[in-house]
């Protein structure tokens, strides 16, 4: 039987490799666990102590996989020897049909894998520009909406204000037409008590004017009739004296016309400030009033 034979040297070597490495991992298992004095620890500082502790956690980590590959490592090889005790050339061959389909394999799988690497490196290649784009994109968009919110809330508070302001308005100028709308009613009342006062003025001026007829005309009929007793006419100088009379009774009149018509202009004016209903200037008094009186006097005198 040949020992050394050239399949059998690497299985030979790997199990010295598994066999090293063992002893290795169970001697720095033995030094990790291997107990401490107490006077090492107490003179250890607690930041160093807790970095100890995790590196020993981590290398505990660490050994247990390595045991664990060891283990399966060893089992695998056991049961290679279980197959190759029963035929060895068969085993052999197997073995190496077996090493080089798997090498075929392992190079199919590189291939393929290193096409793949290269497809998503291609399409990392295609995609990574449009992703950019799209970032940007999205970051224009969201600039854009923040504005678009401030320009939202800045025009809300523009027509809050604009709202607000015309309303005040509205309220002030509603106000100033109640205010105008109170005094024009005011200033209607005003014109027409006065109205009513001067028509009441006026009939009493009427009444006194029928008065002062009558008064004259029982004057010149008492004139004619002492004209006729005495035997005499009425003289021309005295036809002549009586329009004389009455020229200077007319400027008298005429001024308390032309008064009554001032009185009644400012009535006017102010009613026409406030409404336009009035109808118009109140009736002038009758001129030849104060005649009459005048001419009362004379027929008196005489």
């Amino acid at each position: 039987m040949h020992t050394s034979s050239p399949e059998l040297a690497p299985k030979e070597s790997a199990v010295s490799l598994l066999s090293f490495c063992h002893l290795r991992t169970l001697a720095e298992v033995a030094d990790i666990l291997e107990p401490r004095g107490l006077q090492e620890e107490a003179e250890v500082p607690a930041q160093i102590l807790a970095e100890f502790v995790t590196d020993s956690r981590k290398k505990d980590k660490l050994l247990c996989s390595q045991l664990q590959v060891v283990d399966f490592l060893q089992n695998f090889l056991a049961q290679e020897d279980t197959a190759q005790g029963l035929d060895p050339l068969a085993s052999e061959d197997t073995s190496r049909q077996k090493a080089i389909a798997a090498k075929e394999q392992w190079k199919e799988l590189k291939a393929t894998y290193q096409e793949h690497v290269e497809a998503i490196t291609s399409a990392l290649t295609q995609v990574l520009p449009k992703v950019e784009e799209a970032q940007r994109k999205r970051a224009q968009l969201q600039e854009a909406l923040e504005q678009l919110q401030a320009k939202k809330q800045v025009a809300a508070e523009k027509l809050r204000v604009a709202q607000k302001q015309w309303q005040l308005q509205q309220e002030k100028h509603l106000q100033h037409l109640a205010e105008v709308s109170a005094e024009v009613r005011e200033r209607q009342t005003g014109m027409k008590q006065e109205l009513e006062r001067l028509y009441q003025e006026l009939g009493t001026l009427k009444q006194e004017a029928g008065q002062e007829r009558e008064k004259l005309q029982r004057h010149q009929t008492f004139l004619q009739l002492l004209y006729t007793l005495q035997g005499k006419l009425l003289l021309p100088e005295a036809e002549a004296e009586l329009p004389q009379e009455r020229d200077l009774l007319e400027p008298k009149s005429q001024q308390v016309t032309q008064s009554q018509e001032l009185n009644t202009g400012d009535t006017m004016e102010r009613v026409g400030d406030v409404s336009s209903k009035a109808s118009g200037p109140p009736p002038i008094a009758d001129a030849s009033l104060p005649q009459l009186s005048e001419r009362q006097q004379h027929g008196e005198g005489s």
